[in-house]
């Protein structure tokens, strides 16, 4: 599979004002910024149907913004694939269509996932690939969710931008900012299943 199908629409997990915070990983040497008052989660359940396992991820997430259930809504995600295949700007048309099959598979499960906008090129931290704009339903919230397949190389960086349809416009800065930081760098423990953030973060 191209894609690990990874994003995982319930982070559930349990923050201060000033500058933003800086998320480095370890075995991948991506980095980004986040609001100084979000949190972290390690890890990435991924459990959208149908896919393989992610080699790791890490969600940061708005603990003041929106919830649905036990889950907070408001975040954004990183989930990495190690992929069978090598992936660059020759064979990104061949991938596409794959990830499109994939979104309307999503669909099928959901009857109230709907797609906004349909896949077409994207570029983040210098990495190509493509994305699209969903709206779903989480525990009856309505949900918009934009979503992120780059590649480099022989490895897959799905990202996801998730919050609340009402609070949608709201968190854009945020959004813009942490992609905008979004880069890749040196690995620092290519031995390490899971990233190190710079500072220190609670959970519940």
């Amino acid at each position: 599979a191209v894609t690990g199908c990874g994003f995982d629409f319930n982070v559930s997990c349990g923050g201060a004002e000033g500058e933003p915070n800086t998320y480095t990983d370890a075995k991948y040497g991506y980095s980004f910024q986040y609001p100084a008052d979000w949190q972290v989660q390690q890890g990435d359940s991924a459990e959208v149907t149908g896919g393989s396992g992610s080699e790791g991820g890490v969600s940061v997430f708005d603990p003041d913004g929106s919830v649905a259930d036990d889950y907070y809504i408001d975040l954004f995600q990183v989930s990495i694939y190690e992929l069978n295949i090598t992936v660059d700007a020759s064979t990104l048309p061949e991938v596409k269509p794959q990830l499109e099959e994939m979104i309307v598979g999503i669909g099928s499960q959901d009857s109230s996932w709907k797609v906004l906008e349909p896949l077409s090129d994207a570029t983040v931290g210098g990495l190509s690939g493509f994305e699209t704009l969903v709206t779903h339903l989480m525990d009856g919230e309505q949900v918009n969710s934009r979503l992120y397949f780059l590649f480099d190389g022989g490895t897959e960086y799905e990202l996801m931008l998730q919050a609340a349809t009402e609070s949608w416009e709201a968190i854009q800065p945020d959004f813009n900012a942490i992609l905008a930081s979004f880069k890749l760098g040196a690995a620092t423990d290519a031995g390490a299943g899971a990233g190190a953030e710079t500072t220190a973060s609670t959970s519940r």
